[in-house]
């Protein structure tokens, strides 16, 4: 279709993470992807695992452009 974007957003998301290793986990996102980093999330799951999601600035705004696509005439107020 042709409102749906080319390439999908993805984000680096490891799953199943104890707690005492998500510094480290954080760690080495942040140094394979530098400044690009926008941000972090981490979630708790069940039997104190974790989920950290790394998301880049340009996976951000690609996934906010997917979220809230730009308006067109006519959309609005009817």
């Amino acid at each position: 279709m042709p409102d749906e974007p080319e390439h999908p957003v993805t984000v680096e998301k490891i799953t199943g993470i104890p707690l005492h290793l998500i510094p480290k986990t954080i760690a080495e996102q942040i140094k394979g992807k530098r400044e690009s980093v926008f941000q972090i999330t981490v979630e708790k799951k069940f039997h104190n695992r974790y989920t950290v999601i790394v998301e880049t600035r340009d996976e951000h705004a690609e996934r906010l452009h997917q979220e809230h696509p730009a308006r067109t005439e006519g959309d609005g107020h009817g």
